[in-house]
């Protein structure tokens, strides 16, 4: 009898379709954790939010809650990188170098790894202005990270931020394994990272990847960063104060989160939010909503076009329509007294266009106490 011969078929694997308010969470949970490790280049002790104050101490994740780092990669770091603790419950591998540099490696959905907001969270870091999709591709440089080509990014600080003695750099490497991207980042200040690039750029080269590294469960990963970190109870009264529109749920209020609302059945969510400064500006917000939309971005001579000066509480402020084929959002940006607040819809197209008109009552409503 001749031998049997195997027939390999062809897998399909289907891309994994957006999910944008999702995407969101797991952006600003990974902008959570590079505050917490105080590499927000140098605003670590500037921004903040309503959240754990900066001397309390993060609370650990249950015992056994998160995998062992070698059951996901296994390594080989240089002598003088030390385990450092993360604070975030997000991080697998976290380390602290010398020049009070630092290395991480965080998990997530694949579908991020594309996404150019991040890229700008990172130029944002380091003091350089937000750029489009078609600059992120220029700026893509092949790495090898455990066997298979992924991407790097190096972004270097030209002057010290607030704070800083010294100019920024981040260096940062991703690979999508499966449905899982992997980012690995350095960073600290230029004269720290600089010393450091070749021991880095090795031991992503030389790590290897368990199975169990493309099949990350990231809503425990989410669950348990909850865990170490649980939000305390939002302030009694701070902020504005507003009307509900009739349609709208109101949810509790978190750390975050000082407006929390839902409409449309569920379907869609609207946030009050504020940060100290500009956090970012406003093309680099603008082009962060249009992004989650999957509609092109834009440059600062199309920034009127993409947006509509509005009033809010009797202050200016910016309204942002970011209206995709499935997912859009409405935005307002308004800065105030140092602060920057934004007002945000988002959720399904249809369900956000239908509440606009209970989403404008809602921002004119809005009062701040007087001084």
């Amino acid at each position: 009898m001749p031998p049997t011969r195997r027939v390999h078929l062809p897998v399909r694997v289907d891309k994994p379709k957006p999910n944008y308010i999702r995407d969101g969470i797991f952006i600003v949970v990974v902008l959570l954790a590079v505050l917490s490790f105080e590499l927000f280049s140098g605003t670590g002790g500037e921004v903040r939010t309503y959240n754990v104050p900066k001397e309390k101490p993060a609370r650990a994740a249950a015992p056994g809650a998160k995998p062992n780092p070698s059951s996901l990669i296994q390594f080989a770091k240089p002598e003088d990188w030390i385990d450092n603790t993360d604070a975030s419950g997000l991080a697998t591998l976290s380390f602290a170098l010398p020049g009070n540099a630092g290395v991480s490696a965080i998990p997530l959905p694949a579908r991020l790894a594309e996404n150019p907001m991040i890229v700008n969270m990172w130029r944002e870091q380091v003091g350089l202005g937000p750029v489009d999709e078609a600059s992120v591709k220029g700026l893509t440089k092949p790495i090898m990270i455990g066997g298979s080509t992924g991407r790097l990014f190096d972004f270097a600080g030209t002057k010290p931020l607030a704070g800083q003695d010294d100019p920024q750099r981040i260096v940062s490497a991703s690979v999508v394994l499966g449905q899982v991207g992997w980012f690995f980042k350095l960073s600290g200040s230029a004269g720290a990272v600089e010393p450091q690039f070749a021991a880095f750029t090795n031991f992503i080269a030389t790590l290897t990847f368990r199975p169990a590294a493309s099949e990350v469960n990231f809503d425990k990963i989410m669950a348990e960063a909850r865990q170490a970190n649980p939000p305390p109870p939002a302030p009694a009264a701070v902020g504005p104060s507003w009307t509900k529109p009739a349609g709208w749920a109101e949810q509790p209020r978190t750390a975050m989160r000082l407006g929390n609302f839902t409409a449309g059945g569920g379907q869609a969510e609207i946030t009050v939010m504020t940060f100290p400064g500009d956090v970012g500006g406003l093309l680099a917000n603008v082009n962060r909503w249009r992004g989650q939309a999957g509609l092109s971005l834009v440059d600062a001579a199309g920034l009127a076009k993409a947006t509509e000066q509005v009033s809010v509480a009797g202050t200016p402020a910016t309204l942002v329509e970011a209206i995709g084929a499935a997912n859009g959002s409405l935005s307002v940006y308004h800065p105030a007294d140092g602060q920057t607040w934004f007002y945000k819809m988002s959720g399904p197209s249809d369900v956000v266009t239908a509440e606009k008109g209970a989403f404008m009552e809602f921002v004119q409503s809005i009062r701040f106490p007087k001084p």
